[in-house]
């Protein structure tokens, strides 16, 4: 699912990470909402390298890296207002990609156990929050389903406050898809007070979400 933003915090990235997925049952449950938001409203990016695509706001910034794409949003989804808006205070719906070549042939068993759940919870307070402490960074709800061709694990998380930076605290939803010789991270971050107003946005981002052939 992750550049050159001011006065944004710095995120350390995996190499080649988009940071942060969606099952099929979550793409199942979620696929109403993603069909209510019309292509006026979101534009649709495709990674033949990555192997995916993905709808965002049209009304955010985009910013895309090697296997990254970020749109940072303001609360109103006004493209003006989003060219200058803080991913460190905005809404953030992000994907990374990390290419891992020793798992191209490896089942979905052996998959969680060369990324395990662990793995996941470790790898969440720099890739979310930019914390190094882990902990001060909360994690509720991890899960880990394995499905015929792929893990999937799902977490909320919330970021602690920065108060030299005026910040409150954060909340994210993330999805992991480790799949044979692929690796995606998607995540949606917005400030607390924000995080439930977004739900939509939010959903429709992780519901959008496709693996290519």
């Amino acid at each position: 699912m992750q550049a050159g933003m001011t006065h944004e915090l710095p995120r350390p990235r995996l190499a080649m990470r988009l940071l942060g997925f969606a099952g099929a049952t979550l793409l199942a449950t979620l696929s109403g909402i993603a069909g209510a938001q019309t292509s006026a409203d979101t534009k649709t990016f495709e990674d033949a390298n990555f192997r995916y695509s993905v709808a965002l706001p049209k009304g955010c910034r985009h910013d895309e890296g090697p296997g990254t794409l970020d749109a940072i949003c303001s609360a109103d989804l006004d493209p003006e207002k989003s060219s200058a808006a803080s991913a460190a205070a905005a809404l953030v719906l992000e994907v990374g990609v990390e290419s891992v070549p020793a798992d191209a042939s490896t089942p979905p068993a052996d998959l969680a156990q060369r990324y395990g759940e662990a793995q996941f919870k470790e790898e969440l307070p720099e890739t979310v929050c930019g914390e190094s402490d882990r902990a001060k960074v909360k994690i509720d709800n991890a899960k880990q389903v394995l499905e015929e061709a792929r893990v999937v694990y799902t977490a909320d998380v919330t970021c602690p406050e920065i108060k030299f930076l005026g910040l409150g605290e954060r909340r994210a939803a993330t999805r992991f898809l480790i799949t044979p010789g692929l690796r995606y991270r998607l995540m949606a971050r917005a400030p607390k007070e924000d995080f439930e107003k977004r739900k939509e946005a939010v959903d429709a981002f992780f519901a959008s979400f496709r693996l290519l052939p």
